[in-house]
């Protein structure tokens, strides 16, 4: 059970994208709607981020902590001893908002923009842009070895 227990942690320009989520959220959903919108567009991150975290840790691949920053949500872990577990790790953060599309589209008021959000990221994730799941799925589909950015030796952050 030890091994589920991640520590979170909020960099200080975490802040910046809560208050940015705020602003769109409140502009989205007005004042009544504006801040659960915003914590459940959070959430959604942060699940996206789970998505990594729980695979990672169903493989043994240590996890060292998760957050939030101006980038969004975040985890760092070890690299995965082979291209299948890294794979299966990197889809699937975008394969849990992918989940959660279906069930949001029936939630009353607020269901629809959470739905497309989490579509908008699930896919957006899986196209192969730099620091993308997308580019590590694809990075570790070509290479016969673990790709450069992915050698423990070399890099100990993995972005989410």
């Amino acid at each position: 059970m030890s091994r589920l227990k991640v520590p979170f942690r909020m960099h200080r320009t975490g802040w910046f994208l809560i208050l940015f989520c705020v602003i769109l959220s409140v502009r989205i959903g007005g004042w009544q709607f504006g801040f659960p919108l915003c914590a459940l567009l959070l959430a959604s991150l942060l699940l996206h981020e789970a998505g990594h975290m729980l695979t990672a840790i169903f493989l043994r691949v240590p996890v060292r902590e998760f957050g939030l920053r101006l980038g969004g949500a975040y985890n760092r872990r070890a690299c995965a001893t082979c291209r299948r577990d890294e794979i299966l790790i990197a889809a699937s953060g975008p394969l849990m908002n992918l989940l959660l599309v279906v069930p949001l589209i029936l939630v009353p008021r607020l269901g629809p923009e959470l739905a497309t959000f989490n579509l908008v990221l699930g896919v957006f994730n899986l196209l192969p842009f730099p620091s993308s799941d997308g580019l590590r799925i694809l990075r570790n589909l070509r290479s016969p070895t673990i790709p450069r950015d992915m050698n423990p030796a070399l890099s100990n952050v993995q972005p989410g």
